[in-house]
């Protein structure tokens, strides 16, 4: 009889130290996974064309390359601080786009490049 209770007291001991492992785990996995969503990184480059609802850039550094970001009607474009569409996004203008994977929520154009200067040619011009 004795036996049993020491059997059954160690089980439970033991069931108790493996809960709390997988327990520790679970909520080391949630609490990096709230920091991968504040940590991602925009997309940042220079607008090559716009393709479509889709918006085709170039980045730079060490991992340059030519990137097609995927939008969509509830992606927000802004140029300069103001409201703006895909379409109104030029050649050569500097954007980041937000998230870095998936369907872009957020487009931001700061200007510069050819488009930009079209555009101030433009306004001289009237």
């Amino acid at each position: 009889m004795k036996r049993w209770i020491t059997v059954i007291a160690l089980a439970l001991v033991l069931g108790l130290v493996a809960g709390n492992a997988e327990a520790a785990k679970g909520a080391k996995a949630a609490k990096g996974a709230g920091k991968a969503g504040k940590g991602d990184k925009p997309v940042v480059g220079t607008v090559v064309k716009v393709d479509g609802t889709n918006l085709v850039i170039q980045t730079k550094g060490k991992n340059a390359a030519e990137v097609t970001i995927a939008t969509d009607a509830n992606t927000v474009v802004e140029i300069k601080g103001a409201k703006g569409a895909l379409a109104d996004l030029k050649a050569g203008m500097q954007v980041q786009a937000t998230p870095n994977t998936g369907t872009a929520t957020k487009v931001i154009a700061g200007g510069g490049g050819k488009g930009d200067k079209a555009a101030k040619k433009a306004k001289k011009a009237k």
